[in-house]
């Protein structure tokens, strides 16, 4: 099944729409949770892991006291903890991290099914050229616009983007918390 090219252009700023509201907030909270877990997990026993920690304590609450206006994703973002992972706020901040990559898949597409309309408009502005060139008939843009389908883009393309990505980033990520000494 294909798009008009006026429903592709409004799925477009849908999804563009959609992809950025669900991107900015589960960035805010994910960034936020991995803040709050360097604040409360970096307790080091020996003066030596004290001392290193303290830097870091300081600037996560330096970005807290310069950042109140987010005041509400502070307090509700969740505090995920290494040491334990099946615990209900490594879940909930695994759905929030996870959240970031539906979003950027959202705005993939939309980027996708604009790049496609470009195409289709430098298409209509050669077939244009062509017609006038020729003495043809030319048709108006909007009659060759609506004649023309547009088809749907494939979400297997979007696979590096719902499944590669976050395992990447979450490989390494891994690897920073284990080389902090968090786990």
């Amino acid at each position: 099944m294909a798009y008009t090219y006026k429903q592709a252009k409004s799925k477009i700023y849908r999804n563009w729409i959609i992809g950025i509201a669900i991107v900015v907030p589960a960035s805010l909270s994910t960034i936020i949770s991995v803040l709050k877990m360097f604040y409360f997990s970096l307790d080091g026993v020996d003066p030596l892991s004290h001392a290193l920690a303290q830097p870091i304590k300081r600037l996560v609450a330096l970005i807290y006291q310069n950042t109140r206006f987010l005041e509400f994703i502070w307090v509700h973002s969740p505090l995920p903890s290494p040491k334990v992972l099946l615990t209900s706020q490594n879940a909930y901040f695994l759905i929030g991290y996870l959240m970031i990559f539906v979003g950027l898949a959202f705005i993939a597409s939309a980027k996708a099914l604009s790049a496609r309309l470009a195409t289709i408009n430098k298409q209509i502005e050669d077939e244009m050229i062509k017609a006038s060139v020729t003495g043809n008939r030319i048709r108006r843009q909007q009659e060759i616009q609506d004649s023309i389908p547009v088809n749907k883009p494939d979400f297997v393309a979007q696979i590096h983007t719902l499944y590669l990505a976050p395992v990447i980033a979450g490989v390494i990520i891994a690897a920073l918390t284990k080389f902090t000494g968090l786990t």
